[in-house]
């Protein structure tokens, strides 16, 4: 919980910058460019997030690397980030950042659930009914689950729509055996 909090204080500081200076979309490119390359290369990700190393040798391997890659103030921002000892909660960071850029920008994230990949026509049409629900453009993050068996299930922040068949022969399988408890 108290990551949280501190990772959307952070974000919400980054995120008031980039809103000032009308670089949204290219703060939150810059930040995914950051976590990609740390979670990309282990000897990076482990010089980052380790309690031990100094930070003047983070804040040194932070600039060296991304010096040309990054605009000013979001260098600074991850240079304050390790002054503090704030660098572990980085992930979580970018993640309310982007959250707060696309609530900005009328988007929404759509978690989606199949047993097998969707048409690029089916994905379309999912995604236009669930913008008509949400009032909200909808970008979709698809993931594939067997599990299912068939069907969909759809997460959107904290609501959850589960048309998948493995729900349903659940629920069908508790409804006969209520009646069939009811029926002795």
């Amino acid at each position: 919980m108290l990551t949280n909090q501190l990772a959307l204080k952070y974000a919400q500081a980054i995120y008031e910058i980039a809103t000032e200076k009308a670089m949204l979309d290219t703060v939150e490119q810059q930040l995914k460019l950051v976590e990609t390359t740390i979670a990309g290369h282990e000897d990076l990700a482990t010089l980052m997030y380790h309690p031990l190393v100094p930070a003047p040798a983070k804040k040194e391997t932070v600039k060296q690397i991304f010096a040309e890659d990054l605009d000013e103030f979001v260098l600074n921002f991850l240079q304050l980030l390790i002054d503090k000892r704030r660098e572990p909660a980085l992930p979580a960071i970018i993640r309310e950042y982007i959250h707060l850029a696309n609530e900005a920008r009328n988007i929404a994230e759509a978690e989606v659930f199949t047993a097998k990949e969707l048409s690029a026509a089916q994905l379309e049409s999912l995604a236009a009914k669930l913008s008509q629900v949400t009032g909200k453009n909808i970008v979709l993050k698809t993931t594939i689950d067997q599990e299912l068996l068939g069907g969909v299930v759809v997460k959107i922040g904290d609501k959850l729509i589960d048309g998948s068949v493995s729900r349903q022969l659940k629920a069908l399988k508790t409804a006969l055996l209520t009646n069939q408890a009811t029926a002795v």
